[in-house]
Parts: C-alpha cells; structure tokens; sequence
C-alpha cells in the first residue's frame, strides 16, 4: 500500500467520523478541530463514538467485539510478524477471558487465560455458550475456512487441554509470566504495548494495545515496530503520537492517544519504506 493511498484512507475516515459520528461532530463544533481521544474519554463516551442509528439497531450494534474481527486482525499481525501459521496449526492467545475455539484461515484458534484473569470457580463459561449466538468469520479470500467447533464430542474442544502433536503458536504479553505453553514446546510469540515497550523490540512481536488490538509487528530481521497500514494511520497532533483505526465503525476511533504513544513518533522504516513507529531518544 503506497504512503498516498494510505493518507487518502485516514482523510476518508476523518471525514465520514465527521459526518456519521456524534462525537467528532461535537468536538469539531467546539474545538475547530479532533483532539487526541484517550482511553478513559473513549469509554466514557462509547455510546458517542457509534455512527449515528447504529446503536438503535442490535444486530448492528453486537457489544462485544465479534470474534471473528479479532482473529482476523491477529493473523494479519503475525503474518506481518512473519509468523503466519501454517494450515492445521493451532494458535494459543493468552487473554483475561475465555473464548470458543475458532477455526479460521486453516487454522484453530484458542484461548488460555492469563494470570490478570478474574475467575470465578463456581461459573464455567464453556458450559454456558450457545451455539446459536457464534460470531462468524467471512473473509472473501477464505470463504471455507471457518467452522465453528461447537459439538461436544469434536476433537478440537476448548476443554481438550494438549493438542495432538500438531503445530502450535503461544501469544503472551512480554510483562506477563503467562500459562505454561499448552503444547510444552511452542513456540511463544511475544506481545508488547507502547506503554510497555523501551524501544527494543524483539524481532517478530505483536503490537498488541487491550484497548486497541492488535495494530502491527516486528517484521523478521528488522527491529522496527511497523504498523499494519491496512488498519491503522499514525501521525503527530499537538506534539504526540495519535492513531485512526480505519476499519473500526462502533465504536469509530479518530485520534486515539493509547498509553505510552507520547514516547514514540510516527516515521518510516529505513528499510522497507514502510509506516513505523520509533521511540524517541531522551535528551543526555
């Protein structure tokens, strides 16, 4: 993707946010312009931030993210990463909460809870999920790569603990201990925050913000923290790094300042010419 049609991709988000979005219409009116949006504005004004009607019409508004978004975001992260799991592997994310196992671009996705996790012993999520409530996955490029793996009888349930010798991927955030690796010897794809980056990044991590998701990688053999141009723009507003998620609609996320962004500037990578995000050198 070239550095205009991405630009061209961020002036058309700003401008339907304008128009569709009762909080950038606001805040335009006021300020003449879109302030950087922090985490706590943005949960406090969530209902704000849906294009006008959306939040009127259920099956528009779903509340939780659907399932099938997020794996999509987290598989173009690792392929960016060059980490892309081969077809039949299984894929571990380590998350504060449980999910049905997905199966999407030939692989199975899972989860296992981190150690920030709140348990509650007495409830079982498994045993409370309806299968007619799913969240589906439909990628053009991989139409029949998604099924739902929801009979109880079926090899590839959640509560089957050890996959059978099949390749694995393990996602854990870098300050987190996390669970042991389900299938011992997977690998561990490391997770890191801007708020929990020093600027050495290890080659093949995830960009992952919680409140964000996964927004790029560390590309194999380079070290720079690379955006996913497919997903979200970065650029400096009143001195400090704010980012637009381009495919987000509810809520719409124009100029969002997640932690840590007042550390790093947006710039483009030496080697690949690439969108980047570098940490600022501090002064001697």
């Amino acid at each position: 993707m070239s550095s205009a049609h991405h630009d061209r991709q961020y002036a058309r988000t700003v401008r339907r946010a304008l128009r569709t979005v009762p909080h950038y219409r606001e805040r335009q009116s006021a300020d003449g312009a879109l302030p950087p949006l922090t985490r706590d504005e943005a949960e406090a004004r969530r209902h704000l931030l849906m294009p006008l009607g959306a939040a009127l019409l259920p099956r528009r508004d779903p509340g939780p993210r659907p399932a099938g978004e997020h794996i999509a975001e987290l598989y173009e992260a690792l392929c960016l990463a060059g980490r892309r799991p081969r077809r039949g592997a299984e894929v571990y994310e380590t998350a504060r909460s449980l999910r049905d196992p997905v199966r999407a671009y030939g692989v199975t996705w899972r989860v296992v809870l981190s150690p920030a996790a709140e348990t509650d012993p007495y409830r079982d999520p498994l045993r409370e999920h309806h299968p007619d409530h799913l969240d589906h996955l439909d990628h053009p490029d991989h139409p029949d790569h998604l099924d739902h793996l929801d009979h109880p009888d079926h090899p590839d349930r959640a509560d089957r603990a050890v996959p059978s010798g099949r390749p694995a991927l393990v996602i854990a955030d870098v300050d987190a201990t996390g669970p042991v690796p389900p299938a011992g010897t997977a690998p561990t794809v490391p997770r890191l925050s801007l708020a929990g980056s020093d600027g050495a990044h290890p080659s093949g991590a995830l960009w992952h913000e919680p409140w964000l998701g996964h927004l790029g990688a560390v590309p194999p053999s380079c070290g720079e923290l690379h955006l996913n141009p497919a997903r979200v723009h970065a650029r400096l507003l009143d001195g400090v790094t704010v980012l637009t998620l381009l495919r987000h609609r509810r809520p719409t996320l124009v100029h969002v300042r997640p932690e840590g962004a007042e550390l790093f500037r947006p710039e483009s990578c030496p080697r690949h010419g690439r969108p980047i995000l570098r940490r600022e050198r501090s002064s001697p």
